[in-house]
């Protein structure tokens, strides 16, 4: 990310759970204040049914399985912390939270739970005055932001300056993240957060698969993403197989509970639609446990 401006990925990435609320049919994420937290460009495309149409459905078609990705993802991280916050935790950390509205949605099972968002300052700045237009407080007591910048601090040092409770377990969602990031940056915060984790801790982050693991022809749409990322001034830089996340997960003290794929996913989620909407090829969800 550029270090002088907010996440424009982040900014896409709710416009698309924005537009998917207003447009897309059956709704698999529903995320209200999705169009409030995004660009006023993108609020027009997503108020307007021809917008959308032409830039979405038309300019911008070879990017609609990502839509599903992100769609995917984030309808999985809330069922992985509803089960967590069942079993009895309540701390939710969100690694590069952007422009999320776990906060502001807060159904009633994550009532008493202590939400910390960690984020580069300028995303957080332009996240934080968003929520101020939306006319009144809408976040609850238990919510945090922690603004860092890690080429400067590092996670340990900023969540020291939260209520973050480093003896109870969390739920780290660090997803949209990892691809940005080289192996070295990764192996890292890997690290910080094992140290920072709680036994009985989990972790949730998606990843990109290598292209020349997937099948032929089927990265086309991964390559799409790839370039228009870049354009917004954020590059991937880092690709994984299963097994090699596996085993970053395995040096940094966490037992998988369950890797999934791409495939998989869509079948599960995406199934049965009647608006063509998929999932893209080339990616993964991790989600593991502090031992």
């Amino acid at each position: 990310m550029l270090t002088r401006s907010h996440s424009r990925t982040a900014e896409a990435t709710a416009a698309i759970r924005a537009c998917h609320l207003r447009h897309d049919r059956p709704v698999l994420f529903a995320d209200p204040y999705a169009q409030a937290l995004t660009s006023p460009v993108w609020r027009r495309v997503c108020d307007s049914r021809l917008l959308h149409w032409l830039l979405v459905r038309v300019l911008l078609r070879g990017l609609r399985p990502v839509h599903g990705w992100i769609l995917v993802r984030d309808h999985l991280t809330e069922r992985c912390l509803e089960r967590f916050v069942a079993a009895g935790n309540r701390q939710f950390v969100l690694l590069g939270a952007g422009f999320d509205s776990t906060a502001l949605r807060r159904p009633p099972w994550l009532e008493g739970v202590h939400i910390i968002e960690v984020d580069h300052p300028a995303t957080q700045a332009v996240k934080l005055e968003r929520v101020k237009g939306l006319g009144d407080d809408r976040l609850a007591r238990d919510f945090e932001t922690v603004a860092i910048d890690f080429e400067k601090e590092s996670l340990d040092a900023g969540l020291a300056r939260s209520r973050f409770a480093p003896g109870e377990a969390a739920l780290f969602a660090w997803q949209g993240v990892i691809y940005y990031l080289t192996d070295a940056a990764i192996r890292e915060t890997l690290g910080h957060i094992a140290r920072l984790a709680a036994p009985g801790s989990e972790l949730l982050f998606d990843f990109l698969l290598p292209k020349h693991t997937l099948a032929q022809g089927s990265g086309r749409v991964q390559s799409f993403a790839q370039r228009f990322t870049a354009r917004l001034g954020e590059r991937y830089v880092s690709y994984h197989t299963p097994d090699e996340v596996r085993a970053l997960l395995a040096g940094a003290g966490f037992d998988v509970i369950d890797i999934h794929l791409d495939e998989a996913l869509e079948a599960t989620y995406l199934a049965d639609r009647d608006d063509g909407l998929t999932a893209m090829r080339g990616f993964g969800i991790a989600h593991a446990r502090k031992t």
